[in-house]
């Protein structure tokens, strides 16, 4: 059944008005926002400055506020249509939403570009039998300072959106070790040079693809044999992006790059967008089989 069919059964007929009340505002703004525009114009007929001054601040409101409203989840978006969603791939899920409880987790995991700002969203509990797995959404910018002229601009800019998952192994595992998209794509990330070394892994394709980092280096090759990195690289075409994961204090972090993630509100009539819907239901179903692989794989 389309999930869109599914929503419409289980939304009371309060939150689809509610749902459908917040659509309008937004198109509201979008139709309004022509009033100071079509003003703006009449000003510079006129040749008033005036005019023209307020239409320009009116405009610039106008986009803030839209800027503001578009990045505003819609409370039954969030809170009843998401977990709707992750339900029909997942039996046990556990949806919270804006709190994220993996704060101080993305920075144990040494997965993470060097930033200047960072926001969590979107965070859940997939419940499986032997572990659960924590989810969230985790946006990173850096700040870019130009100077020209004696004028310093300062921007900060996207450089991290994606999916970043936490799993503490059911099984004592005492290697710690970090695999990561090769340095020059993913960005400078801070890597703790004590005791660490970066280790080659023998497989021309995975060398390529990734950075390897490992206090022990033997131990490590013994846990990504041959058979794993094919593995890893066939998980890496089957969802079109690159995971990057470590192991740190018996924990398996993960990392993707994934700017659409639960972001699939339907621009149109309906409550989803269904195609990137099932897209990342896939992710998520991709990214728990690599999970229980290495849940598996530690308890060799």
């Amino acid at each position: 059944m389309e999930l869109n069919e599914v929503i419409r059964k289980k939304l009371t007929a309060e939150q689809k008005v509610e749902f459908q009340k917040d659509n309008g505002k937004f198109k509201l703004l979008n139709n309004l926002i022509i009033i100071p525009i079509i003003t703006m114009i009449v000003g510079f007929y006129l040749e008033s400055i005036l005019i023209v001054s307020v239409s320009i601040l009116f405009i610039i409101a106008f986009l803030i506020y839209m800027f503001y409203f578009s990045n505003m989840k819609n409370k039954i978006y969030e809170n009843i249509i998401i977990p709707y969603v992750l339900k029909e791939k997942f039996k046990d899920v556990e949806y919270v939403g804006s709190d994220s409880a993996l704060k101080n987790e993305f920075e144990k995991s040494r997965l993470a570009p060097d930033y200047d700002k960072i926001e969590f969203s979107n965070y859940f509990k997939i419940n499986e039998e032997k572990y659960y797995v924590e989810v969230c959404k985790v946006v990173t910018n850096k700040l870019d300072i130009e100077e020209n002229d004696g004028v310093v601009d300062k921007n900060l800019e996207q450089n991290f959106s994606g999916i970043f998952a936490r799993v503490k192994l059911p099984n004592k595992f005492s290697s710690e070790f970090k695999v990561i998209k090769n340095e020059k794509d993913f960005g400078s990330v801070s890597i703790d040079k004590k005791n660490t070394e970066q280790v080659q892994m023998n497989n021309i394709e995975f060398d390529l693809k990734y950075d390897v980092f490992s206090m022990e280096p033997v131990s490590l090759k013994r846990i990504l044999s041959p058979g794993v990195l094919a593995r890893i690289l066939e998980m890496n075409k089957k969802i079109n992006n690159t995971i990057n994961f470590s192991i740190y204090d018996n924990v398996l972090y993960i990392t993707v790059e994934y700017d659409k993630f639960l972001d699939f509100k339907s621009k149109g009539k309906d409550y989803v967008d269904e195609e990137i819907a099932e897209e990342n239901l896939n992710m998520l179903e991709n990214i728990n089989y690599f999970i229980r692989y290495f849940v598996n794989l530690t308890e060799v």
